[in-house]
């Protein structure tokens, strides 16, 4: 019969840590998916947008992140004045 091995009980700060990973985590996938999702980049820029995310985890996230934010207010800015 297997025995189960108990190590010590989580903390709030181990939660905490592992709360925290994960939001890292998400943000990382969720920059990454928007990288390859972007039209404005040709395939080998994204692939290396892509590297400075998961390589530098959260400045690159961040950078990339703050890139595509201006790209899209560039774009809507760009087809607000088409409408007009």
């Amino acid at each position: 019969m297997a025995r189960l091995v108990r190590g010590p009980p989580m903390t709030n700060f181990d939660i905490l840590v592992g709360a925290a990973l994960a939001a890292v985590l998400a943000f990382q996938v969720y920059v990454t998916v928007r990288v390859f999702r972007s039209r404005v980049y040709e395939p080998k820029q994204k692939v290396w947008q892509a590297q400075l995310v998961w390589l530098l985890p959260i400045i690159g996230a961040g950078l990339v992140f703050s890139i595509l934010q201006e790209e899209d207010r560039a774009h809507r800015d760009a087809s607000s004045h088409l409408r007009s």
